[in-house]
This record gives C-alpha cells, structure tokens and sequence, in this order.
C-alpha cells in the first residue's frame, strides 16, 4: 500500500473557494485507488504542516504547530480496528532553543527521531532522538548541513509480479 497527502478543492455556491486535505492510498496488489478522510483537525490546516510516516507499522500523520515559542508535533495514527478513523496519540514538545526541527520518523522502539538544524553560528544538522520524560534531544552521530539528508521509512517486502 502507498500513502500521500493531498488537498482536494471546490468552488462552493458562494464562489469562495473550499478545500480539504485527505490521504490517497494505492493498492499495489488490486492497482486500485482509495481515499482515506483525515479528522477535521487535520482536514483544514495549511498542507506543508503535515507529513505522513509509519509508527509501529501503522500509518501516522504528524501535525506541526508553535505553542508558546516551543514547536509542538502531534502524532495522530490511523486505526486498524475501525478503517479510515484516526486517534491522537501523544504531542511531542521540542524546546525553543532549537531553531529548526523535524520529525524524520520514529525508531522501532517508537523513539522520535528528528532532525534539528541551528542557524547560528552556521548551519549544522544532527538527527537526533526526542526523550519527552525528561525533555533531552540525543545525537544519533548523524550530521549533516543544509538539505544534506533525506530520511524515508520502508518495509522489506517481495513483491511477484
């Protein structure tokens, strides 16, 4: 199964313009197409402050958002026991003396892995992992610069055509 966010949009009878944000997913297996309907939370929001990732192999989106000067992630997983439904799990809290963060993923031990960048004195990258309890970012020994690195999950599979 593949997943991407989309935005959907209409001309509504008052000529204003409309939109909302969903997931596709394809079936590799049936070649078919489906839409999955995010919760209204999500549905609304500006489509740059979502992101899609896999947390203990389900589907995960992940919601950006500022809270007091601090970057906030909200982890919403999509159910298996009730289809296309949705459930925020937890926030994840970034403190603000971290000028740039973003949620790569998560490990198999469901740790938060971010990539955090800080401006000043130069650009330095460092994925890192989040420790909400207490609050500590951990260096994974990963560093880069700038759009040096792309994170993407997979899933080891055999597909027979």
């Amino acid at each position: 199964m593949l997943y991407w966010l989309a935005t959907d949009g209409t001309i509504g009878v008052d000529g204003g313009y409309q939109s909302y944000n969903l997931i596709i997913s394809f079936d590799i297996t049936s070649e078919e197409f489906r839409e999955v309907n995010l919760p209204h939370e999500l549905a609304h929001l500006f489509i740059d402050l979502l992101s899609l990732c896999k947390l203990r192999e389900s589907l995960v989106v992940l919601e950006l958002y500022v809270e007091t000067k601090n970057l906030v992630f909200r982890v919403w997983m999509m159910e298996d026991i009730v289809p296309k439904s949705f459930t925020k799990l937890f926030s994840i809290d970034i403190p603000d003396n971290i000028s740039e963060v973003y949620l790569k993923g998560f490990r198999k031990n469901s740790e938060p892995i971010i990539d955090s960048e800080e401006r000043y004195p130069e650009w330095t990258g460092s994925l890192a992992v989040y420790d909400p309890y207490p609050i500590s970012i951990s260096s994974l020994g990963v560093v880069g610069s700038d759009i040096s690195s792309f994170e993407y999950s997979y899933i080891e599979t055999l597909l027979l055509f």
